[in-house]
């Protein structure tokens, strides 16, 4: 009878393929394959190839960190600062909204930092799996705190204007080590996750 119980619960954590699988195991082989990942392609690629879960992807930062944008006032790479009158490289999308606007975070993750600088005015960053870092200024006011663990879509602050800013609007970046990757690849990936049929909106 001891024998048969034991072959039943080594079933019950065996799948199809035959090998022994938990959790952890899972998150560890998906950090690793996203350990060398920059691009969301290539996140995308890996994604697929892994089969992950809408729940393994909210681990990253998949999503809008405003609902309903309207439009991005700019975007990710060189233009004209408004302000300073040079050539300068945008680190991420602006997101035009009005004042107290609720901001939500794109992932699941831990708040690293918080507080305010002149050029960004109030901000937080959020660290996701893989090394990836999601960050927001700008901010009205700021709702979590270093150390807190926040879940896809909570929110976190209210859109303002704090800092270097022409009007209301959403600063939106995505790191991961020194480099800023363009954040809107990874706003739309759950949106293509769980609608693959409907075209974007912006």
């Amino acid at each position: 009878m001891k024998y048969l119980i034991a072959f039943l619960t080594a079933l019950l954590y065996l799948p199809a393929s035959g090998q022994v699988f938990n959790s952890l195991n899972r998150k560890t082989e998906i950090e690793k394959c996203m350990k060398p990942v920059y691009s969301i392609n290539e996140f995308c690629r890996i994604a697929d190839s892994l089969q992950m879960s809408i729940d393994e992807l909210c681990d990253y930062p998949v999503i809008f960190p405003i609902k309903e944008p309207e439009r991005i006032s700019s975007g990710f790479g060189m233009r004209y600062h408004p302000i300073y009158r040079i050539r300068k490289f945008h680190t991420g999308i602006d997101i035009p909204k009005t004042k107290g606007s609720p901001v939500y975070a794109t992932g699941n993750g831990i708040v690293t930092r918080k507080g305010y600088c002149s050029g960004y005015g109030n901000f937080i960053e959020i660290q996701h799996a893989g090394g990836f870092r999601s960050f927001y200024a700008h901010l009205s006011r700021i709702i979590v705190n270093v150390g807190d663990s926040v879940d896809i879509i909570q929110q976190i602050a209210y859109v303002g204007n704090t800092g270097i800013a022409t009007g209301s609007h959403l600063h939106y970046e995505v790191r991961k080590g020194e480099r800023f990757l363009n954040p809107m690849g990874w706003c739309y990936v759950l949106y293509e996750k769980l609608n693959p049929l409907i075209p974007r909106k912006l």
